[in-house]
């Protein structure tokens, strides 16, 4: 039986069950910030978990899932995958244990045709009931039922005693039996909670029915929900009578194809390289740009990972790219969409591929030359630190894979392995530091019910921003204290914070108390009003008036609405392969991330924004319409990568030249921008860039003003750079004529000349120049110039190359001298230079200067 096959039973036999069979979500979760990708099916399901019921009550997906947490074992093990699919089947207060345990048992062992004698079930210790329906209604044997703690049998793990608070309970998970493992040293007493590889987790049960509170208090949810999950791969191996989902029939081409392109390849590499690409293919897919960081970060690290096997394997070109037409072919049934988005999957891997081979040609060099600075390493302590920190820097800044730097280390600088440890040591403590920081910064928690403190039984709010600015409205939910308050109301003309729009700011305002809202969010279609009280107090039940800053509003509309007109003047001049990646619409800005291989020339620039005030010119109609998703695609409407989209979309249409998804707030006409001007444009990651621009003419003539006048003070400055520099050169020339007497006041010492001058009005560039002139002059000799100002002094010293022959070196004696104008320099052995902030110690530093020189010579 086919993997394809496999997945169509499973959504086929929940469907007869009376469930609805929901599409798999986007890799990106939408409106989801506290993960990266969509980890589990259930993830989709948050709003129906936390009781806003929409339409059904039963539900079976087949979920494109990407966890990194596996990543170190990733093609090491039979089962651990990046990218994986997981069938589920969910419960929102519908069926529970009962039918789920029996549904499960029918699936495996009357579709699949599992032997019953293989299938082995653990529940949880406390768990009367889930171990009385396996017993007695589906009558496995006694010995084939384990008992398992907090740990393995409840979800989420050890949540009992740990947390977080929020939905929870036990779990029941069935086995496959592969047989008795040899070398498991607990021979045929061994059971499913072991791990020597002889069971294998085919399918996790869980049964939501507690609500954990402080303290570790499970208190009874009202309704009981079910969420199941059963990795499609590790599934697909039972049935196929292999035990490695790397032999299944959605690996096996994958790894046929890479096997055939490198020869010298294990089998560890190769299956990371056929898991790695599954997952970039279908992250690409999704709209995740291999980039710097977030999400971006895991695209590119898995492409490079792959990258450095291939170079490592002697592949001296860019490979991974040559894979993704493999994985699609594999791939494109159940997901047609991949085989449309090939090239670009394909190119943006490539791209990554490029830079990082280049990378690799030209930095190793420069690499090794830095570790050879450590080869005759006196101080071992520092040597290994500054190792370390060359490790990190190479591997953050640069971009060298980890393993390529740490196997250039050990290959071919054999001195360096008595300090390897240490600098390791010093290279994870820099790596954990920078995690640390990351996630300080991160709004990504791990926990999908964050926002579960929202009372369940709270109805969507009714957005009425779209006509109004204001509204009367009934305050449903009150939270948090006066200076940092959340209130949720039963409509609102607030816009909540989405698709790159900001939320609205205002005024809620009730008979004995005012608040100002500072910014709105939306939890599942519940609008969150955040701010603080400024009179009185708002409580729950209160009828208030909502009022939104409108001229807030309006330039944040304007800008919204800008760009759209963007995208168009973008795909229009550089073409259709643009496609939006991201946006943040302010009421004093706006900017537009967007996939483009290459910079973008002045010319091509001065266009885009030439269309852009043409469309504004033209004074086209803004129109809204709600139609079919189906629709409005046909009528090429174009849709932001990370959204997710309902049966129905809002299309907003510009003209003839711009039609998208969009939920957003927007001017009704074009000539209400007034007026549109490019503030800049750059990369922010590979193959992505941004476009950052204002709107309105108030706007854009504040900022062509303030750019006049920084033209202007660049070019007084520059002027008076140049009369500087002008005025200097006289002063030189005036000097010049005098070096001769400066040579006849020289003080010959054992035949060397020392000239010690101090002056004014000079910088330290003409003290150099004037240094040379003497050196050029003199056959042997040291020379001391200094310069006076009002705060501060300088010195340059220079010797003739016979005394530097001689242990007369410049930048050593220059380190006697500093100290005694409290300064700092150095310098080489024919020149040498210092600076101090204490110039009325210049005179004393040259008179003991003079006899530190008589010293020497």
């Amino acid at each position: 039986m086919t993997t394809n096959e496999i997945r169509t039973k499973f959504l086929d036999f929940f469907k007869s069950k009376g469930h609805s069979i929901i599409a798999s979500d986007s890799l990106v979760p939408k409106d989801d910030p506290t993960v990266l990708f969509t980890t589990a099916g259930m993830q989709q399901f948050k709003p129906q978990f936390l009781g806003h019921i929409d339409g059904f009550t039963r539900a079976a997906t087949c979920q494109k899932c990407l966890r990194t947490d596996d990543l170190d074992v990733v093609g090491k093990t039979d089962f651990h995958h990046t990218f994986f699919e997981m069938l589920g089947n969910f419960s929102f207060g519908d069926y529970f244990k009962k039918e789920a345990i029996a549904w499960g048992w029918e699936f495996l062992t009357g579709e699949l045709k599992l032997p019953k004698e293989k299938l082995w079930v653990s529940v949880y210790q406390e768990d009367a009931e889930a171990y009385g329906i396996w017993a007695n209604e589906i009558k496995i044997p006694a010995e084939r039922i384990v008992k398992l703690g907090d740990k393995s049998n409840f979800w989420p793990s050890n949540a009992r005693l740990n947390g977080p608070n929020g939905p929870c309970g036990p779990c029941s998970e069935i086995f496959y039996d592969y047989g008795v493992n040899p070398k498991c040293p607990k021979g045929k007493d061994c059971d499913p909670d072991c791990s020597c590889g002889r069971f294998s987790e085919v399918w996790n049960l869980v049964f939501t029915q507690f609500n954990r509170k402080d303290g570790g208090v499970l208190e009874p949810l009202p309704a009981k929900n079910i969420d199941t999950g059963m990795g499609l791969e590790r599934l697909a191996a039972v049935v196929q009578g292999v035990k490695s989902n790397y032999q299944t029939d959605i690996f096996a081409p994958i790894l046929q194809v890479i096997k055939s392109k490198i020869e010298d390849i294990s089998e560890t590499n190769a299956r990371i390289i056929a898991d790695h690409m599954r997952a970039v293919v279908f992250g690409i897919a999704d709209g995740v740009v291999p980039s710097n960081e977030g999400r971006g970060y895991v695209m590119r690290k898995l492409i490079v990972d792959v990258t450095n096997i291939t170079f490592q394997a002697h592949v001296e070109s860019p490979l991974a790219h040559t894979l993704v037409e493999t994985v699609i072919d594999t791939m494109k049934g159940p997901y047609p969409e991949l085989a449309a988005a090939q090239k670009d999957i394909t190119e943006a891997v490539k791209r990554v591929e490029e830079s990082v081979f280049n990378l690799i040609k030209e930095k190793i060099p420069e690499l090794i030359s830095e570790f050879s600075k450590h080869e005759q390493a006196v101080d071992y302590e520092a040597a290994a630190q500054n190792l370390g920190k060359l490790m990190f820097f190479y591997k953050d800044t640069h971009g060298l894979p980890s393993e390529l730097i740490h196997k250039m280390i050990k290959d071919n600088h054999s001195i360096l392995h008595n300090m390897y440890e240490e600098a390791v040591k010093v290279e994870k403590r820099l790596m954990e530091e920078q995690k640390n920081r990351s996630r300080a910064g991160s709004k990504m928690t791990g926990d999908v019910f964050t926002d579960a403190g929202i009372k369940l039984d709270v109805p969507k709010t009714e957005f009425w921003g779209y006509q109004e600015t204001k509204a009367e409205a009934k305050v449903l939910q009150v939270i948090g204290e006066s200076q940092n308050i959340k209130v949720i109301l039963d409509r609102t003309p607030f816009y909540a914070e989405a698709g790159g729009q900001v939320g609205d700011s205002g005024y809620l305002v009730a008979a004995n108390g005012k608040m100002r809202v500072t910014g709105t969010h939306k939890v599942n279609d519940i609008y969150i009003h955040s701010g603080a009280i400024e009179q009185g107090g708002i409580k729950v039940g209160d009828k208030v008036q909502a009022v939104i800053d409108g001229p807030r509003r309006w330039a944040i509309m304007r800008n919204h609405t800008a760009t759209h007109l963007l995208q168009a003047a973008l795909r229009e001049t550089l073409g259709t392969h643009i496609k939006q990646q991201g946006s943040l619409v302010e009421e004093g800005r706006l900017r537009f991330d967007f996939t483009h291989p290459m910079g973008i020339k002045p010319e091509e620039m001065k266009k885009i924004e030439n269309r852009l005030n043409e469309f504004i010119g033209r004074a086209d109609a803004v129109t809204t319409e709600v139609l079919a998703l189906e629709e409005a695609k046909k009528k090429g409407a174009l849709a932001f990568f990370a959204e997710k989209y309902g049966q129905t979309v809002r299309v907003v249409s510009i003209g003839d030249y711009s039609r998208e998804f969009c939920g957003g707030t927007h001017v009704s006409s074009t000539g209400e921008i007034e007026a549109m001007k490019i503030v800049s444009e750059g990369s922010v990651a590979q193959g992505i860039r941004r476009v950052e621009a204002l709107t309105g003419n108030a706007a854009v003539g504040e900022f062509l003003k303030k750019k006049a006048q920084e033209a202007s003070a660049v070019e007084q400055a520059q002027q008076m750079k140049q009369e500087e520099k002008n005025k200097q050169n006289v002063y030189f020339e005036k000097l010049k004529s005098s070096v001769d007497d400066m040579i006849k006041d020289g003080e010959d010492i054992r035949g060397a000349n020392l000239i010690i001058r101090s002056l004014e009005n000079i910088d330290i560039t003409l003290l150099r120049k004037l240094s040379d002139l003497l050196r050029q002059k003199v056959k042997s000799g040291v020379f001391i110039l200094a310069a006076k100002g009002v705060d501060n002094a300088s010195i340059v010293l220079s010797v003739t190359d016979d005394l530097v022959a001689r242990g007369i070196k410049a930048n050593e004696l220059m380190v006697q001298i500093t100290p005694l104008m409290e300064g700092s320099g150095g310098g080489k052995p024919q020149l040498a230079q210092a600076g101090s902030k204490q110039p009325q110690k210049l005179d004393g530093a040259l008179i003991q200067a003079r006899e530190i020189v008589k010293a020497r010579l």
